[in-house]
Parts: C-alpha cells; structure tokens; sequence
C-alpha cells in the first residue's frame, strides 16, 4: 500500500470529532469541590507533620546516624513544594 492509497482511503472517510461539557448537577459539583478541599486539607496538614518532625529531628539528635535522612526528607519535602508553585497553570 503507498501513499496514494492511504489518501485515497482517507478521503472516503468521514470523522468527526467534537467535545461535549458534561452536564455536572450543581450538587454533585459541589460535592465534588467539598471533598477535593478537605483531601487538600489533610495532605497539607500530613506535609506540615513530616515536615515539623524531620524539623525537630534534625535539632533535637544532631549527632544521629539518621540526620541525613531526616534532612533529605526536608529537602525532598522543600522541592515537592517548590515544583508544584513553579509547574504553572494547566487549564
């Protein structure tokens, strides 16, 4: 099969494509924003945890042989928060 063939058969078809909007009943999507809030929520406040712990191990056991890991966890934490400020809007 060659290229003419394929634009032969191409021509003969006929596609259309076109995107529909669901129709989201207004109490569902409220629903939907309620729930997406406190799961936000939630995730923020686990972050803020791991981050204070990390935190207060790093100043409490200096001399640990688990400090690297506690600092990795902050830095790791300190960039996850970073790329998500820099990712920019993807509307």
């Amino acid at each position: 099969m060659n290229l003419d063939d394929f634009k032969h058969l191409l021509s003969h078809l006929d596609i259309k494509a076109e995107s529909k909007k669901p129709s989201e009943d207004p109490h569902d999507a409220k629903l939907r924003r309620f729930k997406d809030k406190w799961l936000f929520i939630a995730t923020l406040i686990a972050i803020a945890i791991v981050f204070g712990t990390c935190i207060g191990f790093l100043l409490l056991k200096q001399d640990s042989q688990y400090t690297g890991i506690a600092l990795n966890g902050v830095i790791g934490l300190a960039m996850a928060l970073a790329g998500y400020y820099v990712r920019g809007k993807t509307n």
